[in-house]
């Protein structure tokens, strides 16, 4: 991958964010520091390729925009002293020291190149939506040809949940919490090609049949709020209802076809184990409030309040897990990045079809935050849900703090050159 790169730089972001889901997939066989080698690889081939002229662009784009990027400066110094805070300095160090270069790649490095228009966030999410597409058949062959997958208890029935090449199927639904709506909204993008529309309406297809299989309800939850939340402002609520409709009858059919107490054992004793998480991370808190435990040690933190089967966990939330190890000051920085962004992202009328990329960005932003009150994402990580998320993040504030004063000055620029021409009138 890094060597794609090198030959064509072009490629950066592209197998920058692949990179992020192999870290997932080597997870799956190796949990150590090795498994983020992939993705250091890559991003340091797009940086070097990139030479002195690139770096004086960036450096530029910094300096043009630092009055917002600051804050995201500012969430790093806390977590610099969240880390000699903590109660484990090395496993701390080891997770901040990534963290400068997933927040360059996300708040300066993918904006400058949207910004200069040499990548867009429809490409962005093409890359997302196909990776999808790929481990959703992935985990099919995987399921059907070779039985492999994660055994669900439904009714007096075991079946496997598609998880493969992951090691949890919950990580799997929430790759595909990102790559559904993604797919969606491409086969609604306006500006696309009609048979190429065609072709995500298929992919959409193939990714909701993945997200089912996948059996991971927060993923079901998180890529139908992501749906609906599109549809209303892309065709009102005419689109609301229709997508709600669809649903029900779906969701009738499949309840006839398995009858109702089957889907009642598979949801009963869903969040015991989060709630008992959830518990522990406030618990965990009582003596770390300010700056927390420490990047990083939110499992070690949470140990002494957890039975031996939930040790290694995080608090299973990401709220909660912002505070636990980042204390009150990395969940009020949190609040901050997610209150502007979203905020900003509606004040620019998302609903307007002429904002179709206001109103994917907002959507598939929501269906993480969503998921994300059950799943542990932590800004500025390196697998691909803390990437994904914080690239998000960054095309989030940019669009709020710079596009809306580019378009002023084109439009300035715009009526200057356009009364440029005029001759002037004579005093009489």
């Amino acid at each position: 991958m890094g060597i794609a790169v090198w030959v064509n730089p072009r490629l950066f972001i592209t197998i920058l964010l692949i990179a992020a889901v192999s870290v997932e997939i080597i997870h799956h066989w190796y949990a150590g520091i090795g498994q983020y080698f992939p993705w250091v690889l890559v991003f340091f081939s797009g940086v070097l390729r990139m030479g002195l002229k690139g770096w004086k662009e960036w450096w530029r784009f910094i300096q043009d925009h630092f009055s917002w990027m600051s804050v995201f400066v500012l969430y790093f110094t806390g977590m610099v002293v969240s880390t000699f805070m903590g109660i484990d300095l090395s496993t701390s160090i080891r997770y901040v020291l990534g963290v400068p270069a997933v927040l360059l790649v996300s708040v300066v490095i993918i904006p400058w190149a949207i910004h200069n228009r040499l990548t867009s966030f429809a490409a962005i999410l093409r890359v997302i939506a196909l990776t999808g597409v790929v481990v959703a058949i992935a985990g099919g062959v995987a399921a059907i040809v070779y039985h492999k997958g994660f055994p669900v208890p439904v009714g007096h029935h075991i079946l496997l949940a598609w998880q493969w090449p992951f090691a949890n199927k919950n990580t799997f639904g929430m790759l595909l919490t990102f790559a559904l709506p993604s797919s969606f909204y491409l086969a609604l993008d306006p500006h696309e090609d009609q048979t190429v529309r065609f072709g995500w309406f298929f992919a959409s297809i193939l990714l909701l049949i993945g997200v089912a299989l996948s059996y991971s309800r927060s993923s079901w939850i998180a890529s139908l709020i992501g749906l609906i939340m599109f549809v209303t402002f892309y065709f009102g609520k005419r689109g609301f209802f229709s997508i709600l409709g669809v649903g029900l009858v779906l969701l009738g059919a499949l309840i006839a076809k398995t009858g109702i107490h089957k889907w009642e054992l598979l949801w009963k004793k869903g969040l015991d184990g989060r709630i008992l998480l959830w518990k522990a991370g406030l618990k965990a808190m009582q003596h770390h409030w300010i700056w927390g435990v420490g990047p990083g040690n939110s499992p070690l933190a949470l140990k002494p309040f957890v039975p031996h089967i939930y040790v290694g966990l995080t608090p299973a939330d990401s709220i909660l897990r912002s505070a636990v190890e980042l204390g009150l000051v990395g969940l009020l920085l949190w609040l901050v990045f997610i209150g502007v962004g979203m905020i900003g992202l509606l004040t620019r009328r998302p609903w307007k079809k002429s904002n179709w990329e206001d109103n994917a960005l907002f959507s598939v932003m929501l269906a993480s935050l969503a998921q994300q009150m059950v799943e542990s994402i932590l800004i500025g990580g390196v697998s691909f849900g803390d990437f994904f998320f914080t690239v998000l993040l960054g095309i989030a504030w940019y669009r709020v703090w710079v596009v809306p004063k580019d378009q002023n000055l084109s439009h300035r620029d715009y009526l200057a050159r356009s009364t440029s021409w005029r001759v002037p009138s004579r005093r009489i």
